[in-house]
Order: structure tokens, then C-alpha cells, then sequence
């Protein structure tokens, strides 16, 4: 039988997600996005040392080198996320982001495996989702192509991420791993510094808020998926309920985003309403690349 906390921790991080992201995102309005991403990387490699007490494997050159790798492409990742919140829409970023699981499953057959039929209809049914979530192509033409391309580029990052875990974290244990691999997002997050508009100590007090508020959601249900993909096992049915935060990135933007001065919503019902409908078919190719 299955654990309801393997429903509800994956459910409850996908909110998590969608309000983190528009926490930080108000955060970045201010024209802060590196000193944001700064803070929320450190914040992470912080938090996730408690994964230390979990135990794991020796700490060989090797596995170190892995766990490197992967914090590597990690925060290449969040870069390329964190400019497709910045200077896109959220709900148009997060369904987007979605499609890793689609990446993990095309790496996987350049590695050697094979392109099964259902991946190519699940390729298909993202080119349909992207046409309705890019509904106002016309007016929002470079916010658009922001939010798709840069969206896009940090679904393979993570993707590479996804993959070299699957690969390595055996050999390591995720106990050891997960430390490793954040510690190296937090070290390279230093490379963020002279791309700073202003020393952080002059970012104002509101933002600095915001940015631990988001990152402090952004790490915990960070933590909830790797807890669930540890304990439970069942990583298909973790990733498709945490590939709701797609629609929750629609509806709750819609519905509360004025509370992070969010002005998503005044695109239009028409267009937010084909943006959910995308989201909606979108977590349809993420199943079906999954089942």
C-alpha cells in the first residue's frame, strides 16, 4: 500500500515551488536576480548538510568528483531558470520546466537506449502545449521567447542532473551526495558576484525579505522531492505530482499573484486560460514520457 506522504509531500512541494517562485521573482523586480540567486544558493547549500545525518558511502575521489559534476550542471540550471522567472512570466517558466523528465528520457536513448513510441507523442504534445502557453506571441513577443528559451535550456541542465544521479548516487549515497553537490552550487554561486548591480549590503531590506522567504520555500520543497525519491522510491509518481506545480504555477498566479505584485493576470482570461490548458497538456507529455 501506498504511503499518503508519498502523495502529499510531492503535492505540497509543487505549491511550495509556484509560491517560492513568485516570492522571488518580486524579489527580482527590483533589478536584483544574482544577488537573489546568491542568496537562495547559499541558503541551499546550508539546508542541505542535514542530509549529512542520513548517512552514506566513503567520500572517495570519485564520488566527490560526481556529486561536483552534478552541482555543476545544477546551478547552470538555476541561472537559466532564474533569468526565465526574472525577466519572463512564471506561468508560462514553470510548465515549461516541466518537460525535464521529456530531456531525462532523450539523454537516456542518446546514451545508447531506444526513442519509444510514447516520447515521440509526448515531443509532440509539448510543441502543441508550447502554441497555447505562447497564446499572445504578438504582444509579448521577447517575454515570451525569455520565459520558453531559457525555460527550456534549464529542463536539459536539470535533466543532466537528473541522469548523472541516476548514475552515480548509488555508489555515494544521497546522504553524502546531496551535501556535496549543493555545497558546489553554493561555492560557484560565488561566480555571481561581479555581475552584481550594487554590493549586497545595498540591496533594500524588502527585497533581502523576499529573497530568503523564496529561497527558504525553494530549498524545503527541494528537500521534500529528494525525501520522497530516497524513502519511498516511486519516482514516477513523485515527479508527476510534482509536475503539477505547472498548474498550480497558472491557477495560483491568477488567482493571488496581486500579493507579490504579480501582473501576470492582466494578459487576459483568453490567454491564461489557454496558458492552464498548455500547463494541463503539457503534465499529459510528462506522463506519458514517465509511464
Amino acid at each position: 500500500m501506498r504511503s499518503s506522504a508519498s502523495i502529499v509531500i510531492p503535492l505540497c512541494s509543487a505549491v511550495g515551488y509556484t509560491f517560492a517562485a513568485m516570492a522571488l521573482k518580486r524579489a527580482m523586480d527590483g533589478g536584483h536576480p544574482w544577488r537573489v540567486l546568491f542568496i537562495v544558493n547559499l541558503m541551499g547549500a546550508v539546508l542541505f548538510q542535514t542530509w549529512l545525518l542520513h548517512g552514506g558511502e566513503p567520500f572517495t575521489v570519485s564520488n566527490v568528483t560526481h556529486a561536483v559534476l552534478a552541482g555543476t550542471a545544477f546551478f547552470i540550471g538555476q541561472v537559466f531558470t532564474f533569468i526565465a522567472i526574472s525577466r519572463g512570466d512564471i506561468s508560462i517558466a514553470t510548465p515549461v520546466l516541466g518537460t525535464k523528465v521529456i530531456f531525462v528520457a532523450l539523454l537516456v536513448c542518446l546514451a545508447g537506449g531506444t526513442l519509444d513510441s510514447k516520447l515521440w507523442v509526448a515531443t509532440f504534445l509539448t510543441t502543441l502545449a508550447l502554441a497555447l502557453l505562447g497564446g499572445e506571441w504578438q504582444a509579448n513577443r521577447q517575454r515570451l521567447l525569455v520565459s520558453v528559451i531559457f525555460a527550456f535550456l534549464a529542463s536539459i541542465a536539470f535533466a543532466a542532473t537528473d541522469v548523472m544521479q541516476q548514475h552515480w548516487v548509488p555508489a555515494f549515497g544521497f546522504g553524502h551526495f546531496g551535501p556535496v553537490m549543493f555545497i558546489t552550487v553554493g561555492l560557484l554561486s560565488f561566480t555571481l558576484i561581479p555581475f552584481f548591480s550594487a554590493p549586497l549590503r545595498q540591496m533594500p531590506r524588502p527585497m533581502v525579505l523576499w529573497a530568503f522567504g523564496g529561497g527558504a520555500m525553494l530549498t524545503v520543497q527541494a528537500m521534500g522531492i529528494a525525501y520522497c525519491i530516497a524513502v519511498y522510491r516511486e519516482v514516477t509518481v513523485t515527479n508527476v505530482l510534482y509536475n503539477t506545480r505547472g498548474l498550480w504555477s497558472v491557477a495560483l498566479v491568477w488567482v493571488v499573484g496581486h500579493w507579490f505584485s504579480n501582473s501576470e493576470k492582466q494578459v487576459g482570461k483568453a490567454i491564461m486560460t489557454r496558458r492552464l490548458i498548455g500547463a494541463l497538456i503539457l503534465l499529459a507529455a510528462v506522463y506519458l514520457s514517465l509511464a
